[in-house]
């Protein structure tokens, strides 16, 4: 049986169980944790017309959930990714409507498997509503293998890749130092030896976080910003956003001398520590504190038993030394017609008398 389709414009009308348990059997990634999905709909990192939920129902089970954000294309595509890849620009206002949002390098179309179709008609759901919405594409991003779609009106491009270490083959952190690069491995011990003499401090963090997440996203804007992108992790909105995540959230923070050297924005879920945002204050130590941290956070994942660490995507070379493989990652996309204009009333009359004739 087709599934049927309802679209909502906010997350709490849907049954938060239904979607609990949705998401607990689809195996969608973390970015589909209802706390996510709500901290992206209240306090999103980048304009949005719309935040929507695309439900699928089979009876009366939610058997199929897809968040959908109708934004400019400018927002959808802040790091210029979609751009490089299938030529979707910006030119002038025109809207896109993706999901899921491009701060998230897992995306998939959260379905249960039993119900057949589902996936399909989530799809198909989407490129109808960003018809209805006037978006000039739609889309699915940060896909992975399995998720790509194999059929049908969206086409299939080469998007990025994010950075990935399965933890289970080490016995503990010095283990996987040992299992790095060679040049990786000995940056790694002069930057242990270098942090180890300063006297400076790690610590991850969980809820509530006091003012340290405030000072942890300020680091993280002032570090995106250097890079050109200072739209991509504004300040005050990343720390309502973190807040609104509740327990899902980690921090692993460097100080020293009661000051913030780095600090790091993680989501903990499952069997997964993925890294999400980082900041740091190059000018405040002597050791990296990109290194530091990064050791600090890989040490919390082995001691919390996680077997898989995320690492984003970018920065290819200094993420393969420190032991992380890429993961291809892909979009799917779709122009979408405009749409058209009802003919004026003389205009059908004519058309009508004309399809008369000819039949």
């Amino acid at each position: 049986m087709k599934p049927r389709i309802e679209v909502f414009d906010a997350l709490e009308r849907i049954d938060r169980r239904s979607y609990e348990a949705l998401h607990a059997a689809s195996r969608a990634p973390l970015f589909y944790d209802w706390r996510f999905l709500l901290a992206a709909e209240r306090s999103p990192l980048l304009p949005t017309h719309k935040t929507l939920y695309l439900c699928a129902y089979a009876g009366d089970e939610l058997a199929g959930c897809l968040p959908a954000y109708l934004q400019r294309l400018a927002a959808v595509d802040p790091l210029g990714l979609l751009a490089r890849a299938a030529g979707v620009r910006d030119r002038g206002g025109e809207l896109g409507l993706f999901s899921h949002m491009m701060h998230c390098w897992d995306s998939t179309v959260p379905c249960l498997e039993a119900a057949g179709g589902v996936r399909e008609a989530l799809i198909d759901a989407l490129l109808r509503t960003a018809a209805r919405e006037g978006a000039a594409y739609a889309g699915l991003l940060n896909l992975g293998e399995a998720a790509r779609p194999r059929a049908g009106r969206l086409q299939t491009h080469a998007l990025v890749e994010r950075y990935d270490a399965q933890l289970g083959g080490f016995d503990d952190f010095d283990h996987f130092v040992r299992a790095l690069p060679s040049d990786g491995r000995a940056e790694m011990r002069r930057q242990l030896r270098k942090f180890a003499a300063s006297g400076a401090s790690a610590r991850v963090l969980a809820p509530p976080f006091d003012e340290m997440l405030e000072q942890v996203c300020e680091l993280c804007f002032r570090t995106t910003a250097r890079r050109g992108t200072p739209h991509y992790f504004p300040a005050a909105p990343l720390a309502r956003f973190v807040r609104l995540c509740g327990d899902l959230a980690r921090l692993v923070v460097i100080q020293a001398q009661g000051r913030l050297v780095s600090g790091m924005v993680f989501f903990q879920q499952r069997d997964t520590f993925c890294m999400w945002s980082a900041g740091m204050a190059y000018d405040r130590s002597d050791f990296s504190p990109y290194t530091i941290c990064f050791a600090a956070a890989c040490r919390h994942a082995f001691a919390e038993g996680l077997r898989r660490f995320e690492g984003g995507r970018l920065n290819d070379r200094i993420k393969r030394r420190l032991g992380l493989s890429p993961v291809p990652l892909h979009c799917a996309v779709a122009r979408i017609a405009p749409p058209q204009p009802a003919a004026p009333p003389h205009r059908r009359a004519a058309d009508a008398l004309a399809s008369a004739v000819t039949d």
